[in-house]
């Protein structure tokens, strides 16, 4: 929506029923600007995206059918109103032009005070619309980050993961994943309260994003155990990673309310050298296994899956 005057673009082959469309908008208080056919009413669209798109059935180069499946076919423009206007007033005109995607039609001659009507209520619609899409992806993302941490959870890393399997079977591309696990966080648990364990794995999570690049993909998998998914990345750069992550967290006893010292565990799996397995499964399974190594070695450490 526009931030000062709602925008309302008139779509119209004749200058005369062009120019009373505006001077009625107009009146209205709307900034209104026109076009004479649909394919200049696009150049428009593009240039300045209007909030209602009033447009006549029948026009040279491109009809008003045309122009509404394009905008309620492209994602820019699918929550634009669209008005359809016409001389056919039978019911099978009205469906047509509805079944395109228009929001609304009216029949030729066109009332003043009722065009002016139903622009404010497609405005209104069209608010109502872009906030529940707003709503809609806040509540995507939220359905695909940890509360906690603030990083992607286990289900966002699973579809990262899959599609960047698939782009490793297409391209040959390699990639990396790393298996974390803070080392004796129970005790942190025991010692402290779990409202500090809660302090240290946020903070830890903190530590995940500065060691990451660009690129990368930190996410929680429940409890203390997170990981990083490397993409277009082997096996030297992502031991190059997760060292920079086990020693950043070594370095830096983690909490707010109590500074709790912790290490990390990493276990490294990869597609590339030698030749790792190009399925998730496999992925998931060599990173947990080298991470299982990690452990059982002495901890604070990484090992390669």
């Amino acid at each position: 929506m526009s931030e000062t005057r709602p925008r309302v673009l008139v779509v119209d082959d004749d200058p005369l029923s062009r120019r009373i469309l505006e001077q009625v908008l107009v009146s209205a208080g709307y900034a209104v600007d026109s076009a004479a056919d649909g394919q200049e009413a696009l150049a428009r669209i593009r240039a300045h995206r209007p909030d209602v798109v009033v447009t006549d059935w029948q026009m040279p180069v491109m009809d008003g059918l045309t122009l509404c499946r394009i905008l309620k076919g492209t994602d820019e423009t699918r929550f634009t109103h669209v008005v359809m206007l016409s001389a056919r007033g039978e019911t099978e005109a009205k469906v047509t032009g509805l079944e395109t995607g228009a929001d609304d039609y009216l029949v030729k001659p066109i009332e003043p005070l009722e065009l002016q009507a139903r622009v404010k209520v497609g405005l209104r619609l069209q608010r109502a619309l872009l906030e529940l899409a707003t709503k809609n992806e806040i509540l995507e993302k939220l359905a695909l980050t940890d509360p906690l941490t603030g990083l992607a959870n286990r289900r966002a890393f699973q579809e990262a993961l899959e599609a960047e399997v698939s782009r490793v079977g297409r391209h040959g591309r390699p990639a990396s994943l790393l298996f974390l696990d803070l080392d004796h966080f129970k005790r942190v648990n025991d010692d402290h309260g779990h409202a500090v364990g809660d302090e240290v794995l946020a903070g830890f999570a903190q530590v995940l994003k500065r060691g990451c690049r660009r690129g990368d993909l930190a996410a929680r998998l429940g409890g203390e155990e997170f990981a990083v998914l490397l993409p277009t990345t082997g096996r030297l750069p992502a031991a190059l990673v997760a060292e920079r992550i086990r020693r950043a967290t070594q370095a830096h006893p983690l909490g707010r309310t109590v500074q709790a010292a912790v290490t990390v565990s990493v276990g490294i799996s990869s597609t590339e050298n030698p030749p790792g397995p190009v399925d998730a499964a496999g992925l998931l399974g060599h990173a947990d296994a080298a991470l299982y190594r990690a452990k059982t070695e002495g901890r604070n450490r990484v090992a390669s899956g």
